[in-house]
């Protein structure tokens, strides 16, 4: 059995420690890390930080934490609504601080003009949502369309930015969908009655949101400046001193499609049609992100055995062209971080391994490898848990460090 402080530093790589956080909780996002993790990490530093990347920004847990602690802050995000996501929690809130009353009376107001708007006879109310009705019961789609209306009349961005955060932090719980590693149908007893509230719930996130502004919003001391979708195309006009992040796993996971019912709620797509696309664009970590559109010039050396391997025992044709592809990606992503980090800047690398069909990638070494070919000297390295597979190969969460050297 795990010795406390063992399981804690275990939790700090998943999201689980946030779901309590002041402004960090107020969307949970199943992919993310911990604030004490960034914290910790921001203690061992080596080097005075002033300026941080955060190339995989996420539900935005590391520009938060700096921006706490006064440090500025860029990134990028190839998904739109968790872009949104990490400004909200720091700009918006920081904007927020100064007009905690107007922000807490439009609450009050769009409270008011939901309940009324419930009450009148909506039965005859007709929801085209482009083919994501079937995700929601007919009751409760009402109920958060009457929501957006709502929201829509709002004036002021600040406070409607924040209402909308609130409305996609209840979507996959009102939903009939589960967060399950992957979004999926919900099977019989794994939604509760309650989950059909839907006004209790956006109201509850509401307050929440409230009580963090009125509590915690002085405690953003610093901004955050979104750059580009995508850290291989990211410029920014200073060099930074430090870049701590988790980029996607090399896991099959397709991080677009598992928030497509909030990136249809903020309408950041028309329809489902529009999520291929979208996943195509990021880091080839998933089977879906393989596609036609893109072609892989290179298979590193240190890639190559194991492409070799799966190319003859994968149960999936993509499954060899994803890996080769990954380490191309975050090869791309080292590039453009050699040119964004100054000389003896820290680079701090959260990732996992991976196993298909048997086939156990070792991502962290193999990543080493070629940060190592971009400057990047590994000096340090950290287990923060393990994990088996379905077919029980142990897995590795570890945390690498390394400094730059120009």
């Amino acid at each position: 059995m795990k010795n406390p402080m063992e399981k804690r530093k275990g939790l700090s790589g998943t999201f689980a420690l946030n779901k309590d956080e002041p402004i960090h909780r107020w969307y949970k996002y199943d992919e993310g890390y911990s604030s004490e993790l960034i914290l910790n990490e921001f203690k061992r530093l080596p080097i005075e930080v002033k300026s941080i990347f955060e190339p995989f920004a996420g539900s935005g847990t590391t520009p938060l934490v700096a921006a706490q602690l006064g440090i500025e802050s860029f990134f990028t995000e190839i998904n739109p609504f968790m872009a949104f996501i990490t400004e909200s929690k720091i700009n918006t809130v920081r904007e927020a601080h100064n007009k905690q009353g107007e922000v807490l009376e439009v609450f009050d107001n769009l409270k008011v003009s939901i309940l009324e708007s419930q009450n009148q006879n909506n039965k005859n109310m007709i929801i085209n949502y482009n083919g994501f009705e079937k995700y929601f019961d007919e009751s409760i789609l009402q109920k958060v369309t009457i929501i957006k209306k709502c929201i829509d009349t709002i004036i002021d961005p600040i406070s409607k930015n924040l209402a909308k955060v609130a409305l996609s932090a209840i979507a996959i719980k009102i939903s009939k969908m589960v967060k399950r590693g992957d979004l999926r149908y919900a099977k019989e007893n794994e939604k509760k009655v309650e989950d059909a509230d839907v006004l209790v719930y956006y109201f509850n996130k509401l307050d929440e949101i409230e009580s963090d502004i009125i509590g915690y919003s002085q405690s953003i001391q610093a901004s955050t400046h979104f750059i580009h979708p995508d850290a291989r195309l990211a410029n920014i006009s200073k060099d930074v001193d430090c870049v701590i992040t988790s980029p996607p796993y090399l896991n099959g996971t397709n991080y677009i499609r598992n928030t497509k019912l909030e990136l249809k709620l903020l309408e950041f797509i028309e329809s489902e049609k529009d999520l291929p696309l979208l996943h195509s664009n990021g880091i080839m970590a998933g089977i879906n992100s393989v596609s036609k559109r893109r072609t892989i010039p290179q298979v590193f050396d240190e890639v190559k055995p194991y492409v070799n391997r799966l190319e003859e025992v994968s149960y999936d044709k993509r499954i060899p062209i994803m890996v080769g592809g990954y380490f191309y990606d975050m090869n791309k992503v080292f590039q453009k971080l050699k040119k964004i980090i100054r000389n003896d800047g820290v680079f701090i690398l959260d990732i996992g391994d991976s196993q298909f069909a048997g086939i156990h990638i070792p991502t962290d070494k193999l990543l080493s490898k070629i940060a190592n070919k971009n400057g990047f000297e590994l000096y340090e390295e950290e287990t923060l848990r393990t994990r088996r597979s379905k077919n029980q190969m142990i897995l590795r969460q570890k945390i690498l460090r390394f400094r730059l050297k120009k």
